[in-house]
């Protein structure tokens, strides 16, 4: 009975001498979903790679949704902005050049960013750090907080059309992103819109 006891106990359990964890379960997650897309993820295609039975990996997340969640955190938490002091539409356009490469070869992250970031629960340290770098260069809190969605949407949004097409982008996203910024820089010389205070509203980002 002990031995029956002692195989239940085991069933699910990562091979002799290593010891699961949620960091294991994260960073093997973002691997595959960065290398081989999103729609080809699965809970048990998970539980091969780390060589144990997909029951396992509910010790460290409740579901697939959640597993993803932390995924997207993870990612989102690990954005790299631009250090420099240089004018803001060049440290801009260096923000979406390095979120750019970040992502670049990573199809199954970008879809993932791209579908989750707003909700991620990194999300507002990341916000806050791009928004503060902006409104130290005077820029009103409103407009920073539409620069933000516009660099996501120009970014992610190129990355997403450069997959689905088979065909590099870095053409079309470079000249989205100079009539972005050419928008951004118009718009910083009057006062924010309603629809821009709105939004920063809704997002209860005023202060």
């Amino acid at each position: 009975m002990d031995d029956v006891h002692s195989a239940r106990r085991r069933r699910g359990a990562p091979p002799a001498g290593q010891r699961l964890t949620r960091d294991d379960v994260i960073t093997r997650a973002s691997q595959m979903i960065a290398t081989d897309g999103l729609a080809a993820f699965s809970l048990r295609g998970l539980a091969d790679a780390l060589g144990v039975a997909p029951n396992a990996l509910y010790n460290h997340v409740r579901d697939r949704e959640d597993l993803l969640g932390a995924v997207t955190d993870r990612f989102v938490a690990g954005i790299r902005l631009p250090a420099g002091q240089q004018p803001w539409p060049d440290w801009l356009r260096a923000a979406a050049v390095s979120l750019r490469a970040q992502l670049t070869g990573r199809p199954g992250l970008t879809e993932l960013i791209l579908a989750r970031a707003g909700a991620s629960a990194a999300g507002p340290d990341a916000l806050a750090r791009f928004l503060d770098r902006l409104t130290s260069a005077g820029i009103h809190r409103a407009l920073a907080h539409v620069a933000w969605h516009a660099l996501l949407t120009v970014t992610v949004g190129s990355l997403a059309q450069e997959q689905a097409r088979g065909k590099d982008q870095a053409a079309t996203f470079e000249a989205v992103l100079d009539l972005t910024i050419t928008g951004l820089l118009a718009a910083a010389q009057q006062p924010p819109t309603p629809q821009a205070m709105a939004l920063l509203k809704e997002h209860e980002l005023a202060r």
